[in-house]
């Protein structure tokens, strides 16, 4: 009985000792995560909507959103969408016009099969953009599908359906409630 309590005590420190190390370690490397994050939904921005100058983070409702500005005028918007991919979640930041135009998509993360679904951010060799969030620039989102509007990635329809659905819902939603506001 005495050597069942010793080893229970051995183990429990051992546990709480890694706790402790795991908590030190993300609140140690939590300010650079951060810092990439945004520098990368930054950079994203830039791409998605290269007319604009600046960027104003702002929220509706639960929707978190960028104002794109040109001349300190609202040209459009860039919306932070969670798509339900294939193998996890799918962030996606889109940028449309105010008739609801897109200028540009792009993936911030994914958790999609290699190979398969992490195809949707593809670069083909000779090419300078992915292929498949090229086909989203200049069409009217709300109503896209794929296979009509949106080539599907072979081998990834549901990463490329979540990603296109997501664009739609997020862009009819974000209308809607900005049609309320008025």
């Amino acid at each position: 009985m005495k050597q069942l309590f010793k080893f229970g005590v051995i183990l429990g420190v051992i546990c709480l000792t890694a706790t402790l190390v795991l908590a030190v370690t993300y609140q140690v490397t939590r300010p650079k995560i951060e810092g990439e994050l945004s520098q990368e939904e930054q950079n994203a921005l830039k791409v998605i909507f290269p007319a604009a100058d600046s960027f104003t983070r702002k929220t509706m409702g639960e929707m978190e959103y960028f104002e794109a500005l040109k001349n300190n005028t609202a040209a459009g918007y860039c919306l932070k969408i969670t798509a339900n991919g294939y193998n996890g979640f799918i962030s996606v930041m889109a940028g449309i016009d105010p008739s609801g135009v897109i200028t540009g998509v792009s993936i911030l993360s994914h958790q999609e099969t290699p190979g398969l679904g992490a195809k949707i951010n593809e670069i083909k060799p000779g090419e300078n953009d992915q292929w498949f969030l090229r086909q989203f620039k200049g069409k009217r989102a709300g109503k896209l599908e794929v296979k009509k509007d949106i080539d599907a990635v072979t081998g990834a329809t549901i990463s490329s359906a979540a990603v296109t659905t997501a664009i739609n819902n997020a862009v009819n939603a974000f209308f809607k409630e900005v049609k309320n506001k008025k």
